[in-house]
């Protein structure tokens, strides 16, 4: 980004300046937005989760700190692209300059070198506060954003690309030295929380399978032709048709069940779901004798067999731990309530305005990221 936010890209200093911080707010705005929709999601699974929470953050913590270590790694979620170059010659400098921080706020949107984002986003999650959740986002968005003052020296195009040729020489090892620090800071106060705290392993375990089964059913509902082509490839012999929209809706019956709840109904329907979905994957392993098209959560590569197995037997454990740890009796709802009398056309207006904001912002995301990547 540091080739695009520069002095000789904006014709001048004084006009660098200004998309510099329109450039800066887009990223830390972006940023704390997506920490506020973190800290939601947190409060709905009934976050802070106790010492189970603490612990899970340090474990997180300590296995990224580790992964700076030479020959070490650790998965990172991320997308690997940049943003869209296109943006800077479509709309106005201020706009595109915006943009182009926004894009970055959300990091795993772009590319990310460390997993500092993944433990600072779990962090936020896990606070079940969208307001601690900006607080604790927004810097990585306002640090990012400032990145782009190292080109407040270009002059010249062969200057930014010296630029970006001297950053992409330099070494990693101090950034790598200074987020293993962090993140050992981290683990160290996620551990001394542990220690006052009690309980947690249901309700942490409810949330995971909330936020799996969310992720798989919404795969298959926004990428409704990937889907069909695994259920093609699958070659149910009996009601592929009914399974396109049945086996996402059984999916999101599990999110439902935790936020209503009832996670221990959540867990054992869960289980439920792991039984069919491995038995099904076994016998079209069997038929094709090779990798399963799984399309579980959008991927494009069927899996290898007991790589698919392992996974769904890891996160049969997290059920059963779900369904041992949480309370028998339903959990009050992690919602306002239903609305009373008098409340539901404001209600049915909410909903739908909220549905088509978010149909909005999806085809958004899908127009703006067209075309040639920078």
């Amino acid at each position: 980004m540091v080739e695009t936010i520069t002095p000789v890209v904006y014709g001048g200093r004084a006009r660098w300046a200004v998309a510099l911080v329109l450039h800066v707010a887009g990223a830390t705005v972006t940023a704390a937005l997506f920490g506020v929709a973190l800290g939601a999601v947190g409060a709905v699974l009934a976050a802070p989760w106790g010492r189970a929470g603490a612990i899970v953050l340090a474990a997180a913590a300590a296995i990224y700190a580790a992964a700076e270590l030479p020959r070490l790694r650790a998965p990172v979620p991320q997308l690997r692209r940049q943003v869209p170059d296109w943006w800077r010659e479509f709309f106005s400098w201020p706009i595109a300059a915006a943009l182009y921080g926004a894009g970055l706020g959300v990091g795993f949107f772009t590319y990310v070198s460390h997993g500092t984002l993944v433990v600072v986003a779990l962090a936020a999650l896990a606070s079940g506060e969208p307001l601690v959740g900006a607080l604790i986002l927004a810097p990585f968005g306002l640090v990012r954003g400032l990145s782009a003052a190292r080109a407040a020296g270009v002059r010249t195009q062969r200057g930014s690309q010296d630029l970006v040729d001297r950053l992409a020489d330099s070494s990693d090892r101090p950034r790598a030295v200074a987020n293993a620090i962090a993140l050992l800071a981290v683990a160290a106060a996620g551990a001394a929380v542990a220690v006052g705290a009690h309980g947690g392993w249901g309700s942490l375990a409810a949330a995971v399978l909330a936020g799996v089964f969310s992720w798989a059913a919404a795969s298959k509902a926004l990428e409704p032709a990937r889907w069909r082509r695994t259920l093609d490839a699958h070659d149910l012999p009996v009601g592929r048709s009914i399974a396109r929209v049945a086996v996402p809706g059984a999916e999101a019956l599990v999110p439902l069940l935790v936020v209503s709840g009832w996670p221990r109904a959540a867990a054992a329907w869960a289980l439920v779901l792991l039984v069919v979905f491995t038995t099904e994957a076994v016998r079209a392993w069997l038929r094709i004798g090779s990798h399963v098209p799984c399309g579980c959560f959008g991927g494009r590569e069927p899996l290898e067999p007991r790589s698919l197995v392992a996974r769904n037997a890891g996160l049969a454990a997290v059920a059963a731990i779900a369904f041992v740890r949480s309370p028998a009796t339903p959990l009050p709802a992690a919602s306002p309530g239903w609305p009373v009398a008098g409340e539901w056309i404001a209600a049915a207006s909410i909903v739908a305005g909220l549905a088509v904001a978010g149909w909005t912002a999806w085809t958004a995301v899908r127009w703006l990221g067209r075309g040639e990547v920078a």
